[in-house]
């Protein structure tokens, strides 16, 4: 035996434990990761075989715009308490969106990767509620004002790029309830009631004035169609508080999506 062998290795030094904090946001983004991986996989295979149907439409949507936008709070540095419950809260609409996806593809080949998306996601939305974890990020009040400019700036950057463009905007709303359209469309004879067609009816309504503010891009017609979405919106959520029906749910969300898009940017409308 040679010498190398006989002599002791030293003892490893242990390992620091994690905090609970710690451990809490890794679940996290590992949890958001993994999700994304998953919707991602979904979409590429629905998109070769049934672009442009309904799944597809909002699977794309959940993805390119409703769960970046409401996760974009946990990017920010120093990651403040606000941050974490603006993500909790802003998820709600991608999840209740990603129920419609997986609804519209029961028996399909991606339910089954769609769900291990959900699971996932609704995992990291259920470890951002720190309502037990007390005081272990800071309030947006004790963060320096050297790190509130950062933070600001680093808000601003990705609001600049995707305001940049206002008629584009505008085209993503027009764009989000036409979508809404097809997706109610597609369920409201199997929902069979008197209040699920008026829904309907008040969703092509929206979609006519979002068209109109697409082709003008006024502020008047911006805030013509923000009022019709909003009462689309209204009739909608009863008829789903009333009959639960996760497509429909998803029509929901997207038609949220496109109010806040118009008034997100009317202002800068002449």
């Amino acid at each position: 035996m040679s010498a190398v062998l006989d002599k002791p290795r030293a003892k490893a030094k242990p390992k620091a434990a994690k905090s609970a904090l710690q451990t809490r946001l890794d679940a996290i983004f590992s949890n958001l990761k993994l999700g994304q991986e998953k919707l991602q996989l979904a979409h590429q295979s629905v998109e070769m075989t049934d672009p442009g149907e309904a799944a597809e439409v909002l699977l794309r949507t959940v993805i390119e715009d409703m769960l970046p936008a409401s996760i974009a709070p946990m990017r920010r540095e120093p990651l403040a308490r606000a941050d974490v419950d603006a993500a909790y809260t802003g998820m709600f609409p991608a999840l209740a969106a990603m129920e419609g996806v997986i609804a519209l593809s029961i028996g399909q080949v991606i339910e089954a990767t769609l769900r291990e998306a959900f699971a996932h996601l609704d995992a990291a939305n259920a470890w951002m509620d720190f309502t037990e974890m007390g005081d272990v990020l800071p309030h947006r009040e004790d963060i320096t004002e050297a790190d509130r400019s950062d933070n600001d700036l680093a808000a601003r950057q990705p609001a600049a790029a995707e305001t940049e463009n206002v008629a584009g905007c505008i085209f993503d709303a027009y764009e989000r309830t036409i979508e809404a359209f097809a997706i109610l469309d597609s369920r409201v004879s199997d929902m069979n009631s008197g209040a699920a067609y008026g829904a309907r009816s008040l969703v092509k309504v929206a979609v006519d004035a979002t068209s109109a503010a697409d082709e003008t891009n006024t502020r008047d017609n911006c805030e013509h169609a923000s009022c019709a979405l909003h009462e689309a919106i209204e009739v909608l959520t009863l008829v789903t508080d009333e009959a639960p029906d996760l497509a429909a749910e998803g029509a929901l969300a997207l038609l949220v999506l496109a109010k806040q898009l118009l008034d997100d940017n009317v202002g800068a409308l002449p």
